[in-house]
């Protein structure tokens, strides 16, 4: 147990190991209690294509309208999807064969996020987006999907002259920063939420810093700026 938990600090950082582990044992118990932490990161829109001009090219990304049949072969609820559609969420599918092998998703204004009570603003305004969900099925990890996603995001990104895109990446999962990491973002700020039943408690290096709320109407505003608007600076 010991060992373990030393692994668990080399790979997180003992605050986030104490973090995951009391969170775990929230879970185990059938407490009504959660521990959320983010790192947010931002990430510059690729000026060139990330594959070469012939690797890919057997998978197929096109943009998906919300009625779309192929969003029914995600692993999404249509409640998922209407909540994203409704904030006006662009979503990008990834095909092989016929098949939808992945996804990824965008906003371009705002975003409202589903796993806690928090909207992210966007800054600078029309040159910073939101990613999130990028997701490819299990088979399909191995080839090129995951990257051919990401071309087609950075082309239409950069058409609209948006320069970075920021998301959230758990804390407790070393291995999804890194992935960001090799498509160069770097962490601009982060917070902790804590969830007691209905009560949430927003703990942040972003103003508001501290913010206490007991109703879903009742949603704290965080403003994620990029400090630099040229990727290349």
């Amino acid at each position: 147990m010991i060992g373990k938990f030393k692994n668990l600090c080399a790979e997180l950082g003992p605050g986030n190991a104490v973090l995951w582990a009391a969170n775990r044992l929230f879970e185990t118990l059938g407490a009504p209690c959660r521990i959320i932490r983010y790192y947010f990161v931002a990430q510059p829109v690729a000026e060139e294509a990330l594959l070469p001009p012939r690797r890919g090219r057997s998978i197929d990304v096109r943009r998906l309208s919300p009625d779309d049949s192929a969003l029914r072969d995600l692993p999404l609820t249509d409640d998922v999807l209407r909540y994203r559609f409704d904030q006006d969420a662009v979503c990008f599918g990834a095909f092989q064969n016929g098949a939808i092998v992945g996804c990824l998703w965008l906003c371009l204004d705002s975003y409202d996020e589903d796993e806690v009570r928090c909207t992210y603003a966007l800054l600078p305004e029309r040159q910073a987006a939101w990613d999130f969900d990028v997701y490819v099925v299990p088979e399909a990890r191995g080839g090129f999907a995951f990257l051919r996603l990401w071309d087609e995001a950075y082309a239409f990104l950069r058409e609209l002259g948006v320069h970075w895109s920021l998301s959230r990446i758990s804390a407790f999962n070393p291995g999804s920063l890194g992935a960001h990491g090799n498509l160069g973002a770097r962490r601009i700020s982060s917070a902790l939420f804590v969830r007691i039943g209905r009560l949430q408690l927003l703990l942040s290096s972003l103003s508001p810093y501290l913010y206490l709320s007991v109703s879903k109407d009742r949603r704290p505003r965080l403003a994620l700026r990029v400090n630099s608007v040229d990727p290349a600076e």
